[in-house]
């Protein structure tokens, strides 16, 4: 009986001595988890591009005669690159997790025109000329992108408005009604060319496309393509030299336009976060 008091009593006290002995293990820390970004809550920005579009501009049937071009025969007036540029606001929700979907406006002004000839009839002191000049683009769209973290891919539509000016230069006649009307100098003493002009804002619509990159912080810069198209409206011009009906007065006359635009757009956005990270990465 001493001999087995005896060997526990050694084996309890060697135990802990035994246990300094071996390395000590250091302590294991959970992996600390990685926000992700997130697309979620508003922006304002601005943007600078180039567009380019088409407009055909033809004439009603007139009762008698035609003042250029024969009866709903259109003259293209193409446009080169014109510049444009003004600024956005929107909000975008990001779920799902990696969808979002927006909403923004936008507004630029811009200089693009462009020049077609008449092909058919000849002016009274040479070609007769038409003039279409855009100089403001503006539109109202909802989105719909993919996130990949700091990158987006997205598609976006809605309603567009354009504000135009037209100019019709060498004209004999113009002006609507039964009679022949013909425009004056200044002084109005010897017949001169009539130059109808008029301007309208009219609405459309737009789709586009477009990739953003939230670059540092809360700033993100974008590229996008944007299609707008405005349908045919019908467009009074009027030649402020007329001299109709044996008095001096205005002359106006209609003319139908249908009119498209292309724009490519460079923009940046500050924004504006108000959802944190949308899940964390280990």
């Amino acid at each position: 009986m001493k001999q087995l008091l005896l060997a526990t009593t050694v084996l309890a006290l060697s135990g802990p001595a035994f246990a300094a002995d071996q390395p000590v293990r250091m302590p294991v820390k959970a992996p600390i988890a990685a926000p992700v970004f997130s697309w979620s809550g508003c922006y304002l920005g601005g943007h600078v591009g180039a567009g380019w579009g088409h407009k055909d501009i033809s004439e009603p049937t007139e009762e008698f005669f035609q003042f250029f071009a024969t009866a709903n025969s259109p003259i293209g007036v193409n446009t080169g690159g014109g510049f444009l540029g003004g600024g956005q606001v929107g909000c975008d929700y990001q779920f799902a997790p990696n969808w979002v979907i927006g909403a923004a406006g936008d507004f630029s002004w811009a200089s693009i025109k462009g020049q077609g000839l008449d092909p058919f009839f000849g002016g009274k002191n040479g070609p007769i000329t038409l003039d279409a000049k855009t100089d403001s683009l503006a539109s109202a769209r909802g989105r719909l992108g993919y996130a990949f973290d700091r990158f987006m891919l997205y598609g976006t539509g809605g309603v567009a408005w354009a504000h135009d000016k037209y100019d019709i230069q060498n004209l004999v006649f113009w002006g609507s009604g039964r009679s022949i009307n013909i425009c004056a100098n200044s002084a109005f003493t010897a017949v001169a060319p009539c130059n109808p002009e008029g301007s309208e804002t009219r609405q459309g619509w737009t789709v586009g496309f477009g990739f953003e990159w939230a670059f540092v912080a809360n700033w993100s810069m974008l590229f996008e393509f944007d299609h707008y198209d405005f349908g045919t409206r019908t467009v009074t011009l009027t030649a402020s030299n007329g001299f109709g009906n044996g008095v001096l007065v205005p002359l106006s006359g209609s003319v139908d336009v249908k009119q498209r635009i292309d724009a490519l757009k460079f923009g940046i956005n500050y924004r504006f976060g108000w959802g944190g990270p949308v899940s964390a990465r280990y």
